[in-house]
């Protein structure tokens, strides 16, 4: 097939998810076969009449969940390993009551803060200015706003002046802004070869092309960094050295010093994405932005920490580049929703948002020693985090192990959502902050430990 172009028009639900239950049908029918190269994304948007923008978020979803693998420099291609019937088309055909499913696949805080998140928003509306709150306010935040985030940013290990404080609405966004105001549509991007699938997103969305560099147990490895940029391909360099995802590797103080000097030796800069460094207990490894202030983006949110739905991140920049990246993020939503920023202002200040994150902390380290006394503690590894990185044995394929763990009531990601470049990995994330409680998470790790165990051939795969 030379071009592929998916049927799309009597398929129910969002856009996106309709070609990518296109294109499982179509792999588990033989229309698309291993290594066919799928459309790049404004051929296909243009043939759909769709966004580029759902075309992206199509190929992610369709990376996440193993029907398709992307090559740097080369496009998108359906997986070579592809399970016999894709993740996609079993939950089509045999819908799990999701009350029942233990989903490990969603980042989220696991303490129930809707009491809190309920109080701040009635005070919010309490308060005498409340209705200028209500109106638009364009060109920037409000004062408070930014010192409420130079102060959490602070708490991160990040100290910066207000005006070096940019509020965004989530990580996710002030990932984008900050990519949109450093490089240009084309440029080339560093970035860790397991890396958070956003990444991915922000930078098809942006027409950026991403270079995955190898890494080790404690994360990116500097000689491969140095080679990167002494090549000129790429300049800026995106990283998660406290509590990488998938991973959960935390960079160690001397490999962090070792990448700032490289960056300055080469004239680099580095986006540090820090949404979860909360759940490294304090003393934590100074950030790579504070040991370059002068080069280093620094990334957090509170969706994490408080609730989803918070959707307020901030973002720490160098000296001089707070107009730029806030050029960007007014460019996305003309202004900053204040009845959040506010509700987020007054978390901060009331200590709410520190004493979440020492609880999800606690909970991690509960939640941490039940996967190491059921997967073992190597598997578990030496932080704990809700991240949990598990290689599978030689007889399993990443696609298989998450389609048979579906069928069997238990939600994971499989790794090739968060490659960038080089070879496939068979391996699975599993987020242990999405179970309710301790006792749904064991009932899933159980079910885990079982298909780790077992031999493929020996399960029911096919639909």
């Amino acid at each position: 097939m030379s071009i592929w172009t998916p049927d799309i028009a009597e398929r129910p639900g969002p856009l996106y998810q309709a070609i990518v239950d296109a294109m499982a049908e179509d792999i588990r029918r033989g229309r698309l076969a291993a290594g066919a190269k799928l459309p790049p994304h404004r051929d296909l948007a243009w043939r759909l009449k769709v966004t580029v923008g759902t075309v992206a978020r199509a190929y992610a979803e369709a990376e996440r969940v193993g029907l398709v693998t992307g090559q740097v420099g080369r496009g998108t291609f359906v997986s070579q390993r592809a399970a016999p019937a894709s993740l996609a088309d079993y939950m089509a055909v045999h819908p799990l009551d999701e009350a029942g499913v233990v989903d490990m696949t969603k980042n989220r805080p696991t303490a129930d803060n809707i009491a809190l998140v309920a109080e701040t928003l009635r005070a919010v509306t309490e308060r005498p200015d409340f209705a200028a709150l209500l109106g638009y306010r364009l060109g920037d935040e409000l004062p408070r706003h930014r010192a409420a985030a130079a102060a959490w940013l602070a708490e991160e290990g990040v100290p910066v002046p207000p005006e070096r404080a940019i509020v965004t609405v989530g990580g996710q966004q002030a990932m984008v802004a900050v990519l949109a105001s450093t490089t240009r549509p084309g440029e080339a991007i560093l970035c860790e070869q397991l890396t958070y699938p956003g990444i991915k997103t922000a930078a098809s969305l942006l027409d950026r092309r991403l270079i995955g560099l190898p890494t080790d147990k404690h994360g990116l490895i500097p000689e491969a960094y140095e080679a990167a940029l002494a090549s000129r391909e790429a300049r800026l360099l995106y990283i998660m050295p406290t509590v990488n995802n998938p991973t959960g590797v935390l960079m160690p103080a001397e490999r962090r010093r070792a990448i700032v000097e490289i960056a300055r030796r080469h004239d680099g800069l580095i986006v540090e994405d820090g949404v979860h460094a909360y759940l490294c207990e304090p003393p934590a490894p100074t950030p790579i932005a504070a040991l370059a202030p002068e080069r280093g983006y620094y990334l957090t949110a509170l969706s994490k920490i408080v609730a989803p739905a918070l959707r307020v991140g901030f973002v720490a920049v160098p000296e001089g580049q707070g107009a730029r990246v806030m050029g960007a993020v007014s460019a996305m939503t003309t202004m900053l929703p204040q009845l959040m920023a506010e509700a987020a202002a007054m978390l901060i200040e009331s200590g709410a948002v520190r004493r979440c994150a020492a609880a999800n902390r606690i909970e991690a380290a509960a939640r941490h020693a039940v996967v190491a006394s059921l997967l073992g503690r190597e598997v578990a590894g030496p932080l704990p985090t809700f991240l949990c990185f598990l290689k599978l044995p030689a007889a399993w394929r990443a696609s298989e192990f998450v389609t048979e763990a579906w069928r069997r009531g238990v939600a994971v990601s499989p790794a090739a959502a968060f490659v960038v470049g080089g070879r496939p990995v068979e391996a699975v994330r599993m987020n242990l902050s999405a179970p309710r409680d301790l006792a749904e998470l064991e009932r899933g790790l159980k079910v885990i430990a079982e298909l780790v165990a077992a031999v493929p051939e020996t399960c029911c795969l096919t639909v």
